[in-house]
């Protein structure tokens, strides 16, 4: 039951990397992360501090840019700490609490997120990589 922890930990790391990959290509005005209004990619290029940081002189697309990146890594992170242990173990670490719950809090986490914030797409691919890993578990958790 290992293959399916590992197949749903690698849609997480393939979703990461097309997300960097996405945000790496756009700029202010044209790419797959780019607003598509263009009142908001000329208000995105303004320079002008953050709520926390009024002091900051940055522009809104750096921020949007830095954000993506490291939202991407972070499913990057997150599949390889899923995926890595049953691939190159010889199963699925049921005696590891911290790899249990890390293997189920991440993924539902960015299941909910992307539900509740995100758009269609990736909601479908998070959650079809969520049923994976927690069928993986099941099903491991049922054979030992």
């Amino acid at each position: 039951m290992h293959w399916l922890v590992v197949t749903g930990a690698g849609l997480l790391v393939l979703l990461g990397v097309a997300h960097a990959l996405l945000t790496l290509t756009s700029n202010r005005t044209s790419g797959g992360m780019t607003p598509t209004d263009p009142r908001v990619q000329e208000a995105m290029g303004f320079v002008g501090g953050l709520g926390l940081a009024p002091d900051l002189e940055t522009t809104l697309w750096r921020a949007w840019v830095g954000f993506n990146l490291s939202h991407a890594l972070g499913m990057v992170v997150a599949g390889l700490l899923i995926g890595l242990p049953p691939l190159l173990g010889s199963g699925v670490p049921l005696e590891n609490p911290w790899w249990l719950i890390a293997a189920l809090v991440l993924p539902v986490t960015y299941s909910i997120v992307s539900a509740r914030y995100w758009f269609q797409q990736p909601t479908v691919a998070l959650s079809f990589a969520t049923l994976l890993i927690v069928a993986g578990l099941l099903g491991s958790w049922l054979a030992a």
